[in-house]
C-alpha cells in the first residue's frame, strides 16, 4: 500500500469487519477510521463511568486504545465489534479503580462532570437551559446507582444489546434486563416522570 494518500487506501464506508481485516494487514488509515468511528461513544462511556473525571478518563481512554490496537489481531469476529470495545473500556475503568484502590469512588458525585451537548429546536435558549438542568440531574442520579445498573444504562445508550451487555458483565441476560428495569424504575421515581 502506498502511504502517499491514505484516504484513498481505505474507504470510510467499510464495515467494522472490513476495516479490521484491513487494519490487520497493516493499514494505519483503517485503524484511524475505527478510532474515529468509536472515539466519541467510548470516551463518553469512560467519562461517565468515572463520574465526570475527565483527566482520569483521558488516561484510561488512552490505555484503552493501546489495548485495542495491541489486541486487534486476536479479536474474534463472532460478535459485534462495538461490544468488544465496550468490554475493554469497562475493564480498563475497573482496572483503574483496582490500581487506585479506590473502588468505593464508583458512585461518588462530582461537581465538574461534563454534560453532553444538547441540541434544541429553533435554538431556544430556555429549552437548552432546561435540557442542561435535566442532564445534570440525570448525571447525579446515575452516580447514585449501583455500578452494574449504571453500566447497563450507559451501554444501552450506546446501542449495545442486552445479550452483549450480559456477556460483558458476565451475567445471565435476565440479570442485565433486571438491572435496566431497576435503573429505569429508580430514574422515573426520582425524576417524577
Amino acid at each position: 500500500m502506498s502511504n502517499e494518500n491514505p484516504a484513498a487506501e481505505v474507504p470510510c464506508e467499510l464495515s467494522d469487519e472490513q476495516l479490521i481485516a484491513t487494519a490487520r494487514n497493516g493499514s494505519d488509515h483503517a485503524m484511524e477510521l475505527l478510532y474515529e468511528r468509536y472515539r466519541k461513544p467510548l470516551y463518553a462511556f469512560v467519562v461517565r463511568m468515572l463520574n465526570g473525571d475527565s483527566m482520569t478518563a483521558d488516561d484510561v481512554f488512552q490505555d484503552l486504545w493501546i489495548k485495542v490496537f495491541n489486541k486487534l489481531s486476536v479479536y474474534r469476529e463472532d460478535g459485534k465489534f462495538a461490544a468488544w470495545l465496550f468490554r475493554i473500556a469497562r475493564n480498563q475503568v475497573l482496572e483503574h479503580f483496582r490500581r487506585e484502590k479506590s473502588r468505593a469512588k464508583i458512585g461518588a458525585l462530582t461537581s465538574d462532570g461534563d454534560m453532553p451537548e444538547t441540541i434544541t429546536e429553533n435554538g431556544n435558549p430556555s429549552g437548552l437551559v432546561g435540557a442542561q438542568m435535566l442532564g445534570e440531574q440525570l448525571e447525579k442520579l446515575l452516580a447514585e446507582l449501583p455500578e452494574e445498573q449504571r453500566e447497563v444504562f450507559l451501554m444501552r445508550q450506546n446501542d449495545l444489546s442486552f445479550k452483549e451487555i450480559a456477556e460483558i458483565q458476565k451475567c445471565p441476560i435476565n440479570t442485565a434486563l433486571g438491572r435496566m428495569h431497576n435503573c429505569l424504575k429508580f430514574l422515573r421515581q426520582r425524576l417524577s416522570l
